[in-house]
This record gives C-alpha cells, sequence and structure tokens, in this order.
C-alpha cells in the first residue's frame, strides 16, 4: 500500500454529493459515469498517490499499465450514504477492486491514514514477491485482511511485481555502465 496524501474535497463533489446521494439512495441505481465527474474525480484521486492502486501500489496511467478506477473503502451497496464522500473514495486498479468488490471489513487499513506506513504493517518478500503482513505490529491481523480482501498476493499480481523487479534491475545496471 502506498501512503495517500488526500487533499481538499473537490468543488464539484462538494456541492452535489447530497444531491447525488439522495437520488442513488431514492433509485437504487448507480451513475456509473458520476454525472460526467467520474474521469475528473479519478484523476484528483490518482494524484494523491502519484499515480498508484491506493492499495497494491501497481502504477496507474497515463503512467501505468493498469487504468485506474475508483475504489468505495465502504461499499457503496452497504454504506449509501457514504457513495460519494471524498473520505471513503481511493484511486484502485481493477484487479484490487474487482477482488474486494462489496467486501468490507472494519480490520481493513486505509492508506489515508495519517501515520500510515507500509513498513509498520508488512514487508515485501523478495524471493516471492508477496507482500506480508509485519508481526512486529501488534495488529498484524489488520495487514493480513488487508491482503486477503484486496488479493495482494494473486498470482497476476505476483507476477506484475517480479517483472517490475526484474526491469528495474536490468535498468540499474545499464546506469552502472554508462
Amino acid at each position: 500500500m502506498i501512503k495517500m496524501n488526500r487533499t481538499e474535497e473537490p468543488t464539484f463533489l462538494k456541492e452535489n454529493k447530497k444531491k447525488w446521494t439522495k437520488k442513488y439512495i431514492k433509485t437504487g441505481k448507480w451513475n456509473s459515469k458520476w454525472y460526467g465527474k467520474s474521469r475528473e474525480l479519478l484523476i484528483i484521486l490518482k494524484k494523491t498517490t502519484d499515480f498508484h492502486c491506493a492499495f497494491c501500489d501497481d502504477v496507474l496511467s497515463p503512467k501505468g499499465s493498469a487504468k485506474g478506477q475508483i475504489e468505495h473503502f465502504r461499499p457503496k451497496e452497504k454504506y449509501k450514504l457514504l457513495s460519494f464522500s471524498w473520505i471513503n473514495l481511493f484511486p484502485i486498479c481493477e484487479m484490487c477492486n474487482s477482488t474486494k468488490s462489496d467486501n468490507f471489513d472494519i480490520l481493513l487499513l486505509r492508506s489515508d491514514s495519517q501515520n500510515f506506513d507500509f513498513a509498520n504493517w508488512f514487508y515485501f518478500d523478495l524471493k516471492t514477491f508477496e507482500i506480508k503482513p509485519n508481526k512486529l505490529n501488534s495488529e498484524w491481523k489488520r495487514a493480513e485482511k488487508t491482503i486477503e480482501i484486496y488479493g495482494f498476493n494473486k498470482q497476476e499480481k505476483l507476477e506484475r511485481r517480479a517483472f517490475v523487479f526484474e526491469n528495474r534491475e536490468q535498468n540499474l545496471s545499464a546506469f552502472r555502465f554508462m
């Protein structure tokens, strides 16, 4: 997970969230285009993590491989009042979003927490490319639950990390000989 530096709530969200929430609750239908603002909101959210998934840390486009989506930390289907709440929204890759789906657990970690630091909660196994809970933290079960619900160690994610790591090593060795 990458630390998310949450900015001030976008004006268009602040001005419309009550109306949009009422409409969603009344109709039960989700406006996937966010009333024409989803693209703009996603760009704002991506900037808070330097274009990384707030959960698995994969690089999101335009810089990376994954386009990115808007994550409702507390699922909009279960927590309708939080559907358009700025503090409930995160930039996420499609794989993390589809794995989590509408699952939620109170133990889940938030990368926008004031004192969030990856090393306090997780460690990266360079042999297996897995993300594992840091059991030196007395609340390590929170990290374990986050890994499970977002699918941090799915085979595709392990392969992506291995690819990125191997290419990083090749790029670094190229600089040594220049």
